[in-house]
């Protein structure tokens, strides 16, 4: 019975973590591609995981952006200083 329930607490945590890879690099595409495929309860379910993972990469997105303004290097002019 307890290898039962650590085999199914290590299959979730894999899964977590496929989900959240799927989400940073892709979000919700490929997970609403594998959920077309299906019908009933588990569309809806890969559905609301695709929504998910939209937010997730949105949030990642705007997150490296925000981090990223101090690196970037702006043109500046030089030449024209004032004296």
């Amino acid at each position: 019975m307890f290898k039962l329930i650590r085999n199914i607490g290590c299959l979730s945590i894999v899964l977590f973590i496929i989900f959240l890879i799927l989400a940073l690099f892709y979000g919700g595409e490929k997970i609403r591609q594998v959920g077309d495929k299906t019908t009933g309860f588990v569309k809806k379910s890969f559905q609301y995981a695709a929504d998910k993972a939209d937010s997730i990469h949105q949030f990642v997105k705007k997150k490296i952006d925000e981090f990223g303004k101090p690196f970037r290097h702006e043109k500046r002019d030089t030449y024209n200083k004032k004296s």
